[in-house]
């Protein structure tokens, strides 16, 4: 079950009832997560015939597809651990606008994320 047990003024970060990516370890297992699907886009891309080895391995990857890839995992994993999909978007759309509007403030979100909780779950 999905609790809100967080300390500090967080809304899940040390909350004991649910597993977490150790402190200062988030970064590392988002780059664990950016080269398992680069490295899964590039194979595919050699297994189906699309490209060469060569050419996989030295052409960009589509932005599209790995951000529809990302946006997907990101749904995927609210709704096997029962977190709102309002949560999840309000608070990546804040995440990602702050992104937007700074891009060179990128690290803010490396370790902690503000989440946004919904109004009735803030309550």
């Amino acid at each position: 079950m999905l609790t809100r047990n967080g300390t500090d003024g967080r809304v899940y970060g040390g909350d004991c009832g649910l597993i977490h990516i150790a402190d200062g370890k988030r970064t590392a297992a988002g780059m664990a997560v950016a080269n398992f699907l680069d490295e899964s886009m590039r194979v595919n891309a050699v297994r189906s015939g699309a490209r060469t080895d060569r050419e996989a391995e030295m052409q960009n990857l589509c932005p599209g597809c790995y951000m529809i890839a990302l946006f997907n995992a990101a749904v995927e994993l609210a709704q096997r651990n029962r977190q709102p999909l309002s949560e999840l978007g309000n608070t990546m759309a804040a995440a990602f606008q702050a992104l937007a509007e700074k891009p060179a403030a990128s690290e803010a979100c490396l370790e902690e994320i503000a989440v946004i909780l919904d109004p009735e779950d803030a309550a």
